[in-house]
């Protein structure tokens, strides 16, 4: 009795301290039995850090257990990334994911040492959200045919900002560019607050931003909203029309979930995937997401596997196709 007793416990045993069990309704026991630590790859008080309080402040509720935020700024959120990639595969290490998942791995690989689709299991999705074209309340412009002309003007080419090197925001500017084939040449900021300063100063004209990041700006006039780069005009604001309605096929989306490390047990995933999308089903957790400028959007971890993979193909056919060299 005593091996069996001892057997048994072995199996239910997972890594990290606890113990977890699949019931009947898929419900994992015990866990969590400790606080989780929920790493965030950007500065506190940005679009990303808001996000992750929004929803793990209702979801620490939920689960009724403390989340605790853990901001890790740095390489465009890659730096954040192997920290959970390193992680142990407990389910007590989340990872605020963002297309830096699927445009990392394009980088050189003596600068990236893994997959972060192969070193990292998603969980559900959180949200999405367009960027935003923006400019200097000078230029004179007012449409994307408007930036197509002045940018074509531009003797050695109309300077454009971006997050960083390899962020969503810079993504934008490059697909923007092949497109409507415009000399823009890509200067990189540390941050979107750091390029939002720069536009501001008239050191750049040009710029993609995170919507809830430039929205305050453009209400006090310090910036000049263009258009947003969803297939669909952003709820938050929708007199801005699409990038696609003046080039038609034009798609950028700033998707939000959360992925832990690869081998975490799947029972610990479907029950936090569930879980997550109660919280997400809740109207004031909606609404503040919106003011974020992310529309919820929960899901399942295999839809969330699907929006990665088709992702990371779109972005690798534009690194291909442009040469750009991350």
């Amino acid at each position: 009795m005593f091996f069996r007793a001892v057997a048994l416990l072995l199996f239910l045993f997972v890594p990290g301290g606890t113990f977890a069990q699949a019931g009947e309704s898929g419900t994992v026991s015990d866990y969590p039995a400790r606080p989780i630590r929920f790493i965030i790859g950007f500065l506190p008080g940005g679009v990303s850090d808001t996000i992750a309080r929004i929803v793990s402040g209702k979801l620490s509720d939920q689960l009724k257990q403390r989340i605790v935020i853990d901001t890790r700024p740095g390489a465009g959120g890659a730096l954040a990334m192997g920290i959970v990639v390193e992680a142990n595969p407990d389910g007590y290490t989340w990872y605020l994911a963002q297309p830096v998942v699927t445009i990392s791995r394009l980088r050189s690989k003596d600068k990236f040492a893994y997959d972060p689709i192969k070193a990292l299991t998603p969980v559900s999705l959180l949200g999405s959200g367009p960027t935003i074209m923006v400019v200097h309340p000078s230029l004179p412009v007012t449409s994307v045919a408007d930036i197509i002309k002045y940018a074509k003007s531009q003797p050695k080419g109309a300077l454009i900002g971006s997050s960083g090197l390899g962020s969503t925001n810079h993504m934008a500017g490059e697909l923007f560019k092949v497109m409507a084939d415009v000399p823009f040449v890509h200067v990189a900021y540390k941050g979107a607050a750091a390029n939002a300063l720069a536009l501001m100063q008239g050191e750049i004209k040009i710029a993609f931003q995170p919507l809830a990041a430039a929205i305050p700006h453009i209400k006090a006039g310090r910036l000049k909203g263009i258009a947003v780069t969803g297939t669909k005009r952003a709820r938050a604001m929708p007199d801005l029309p699409t990038i696609a309605e003046t080039l038609p096929g034009f798609h950028v989306s700033a998707w939000y979930g959360i992925m832990v490390p690869t081998k975490t047990p799947s029972a610990v995933i479907d029950y936090l995937s569930r879980q997550i999308r109660k919280v997400l089903g809740l109207p004031e957790i909606g609404e503040a997401l919106l003011r974020s400028g992310v529309e919820s959007e929960g899901s399942s971890p295999a839809e969330f596997a699907r929006l990665i993979k088709e992702d990371a193909g779109r972005w690798e056919k534009l690194v291909k196709d442009a040469g750009i060299q991350l």
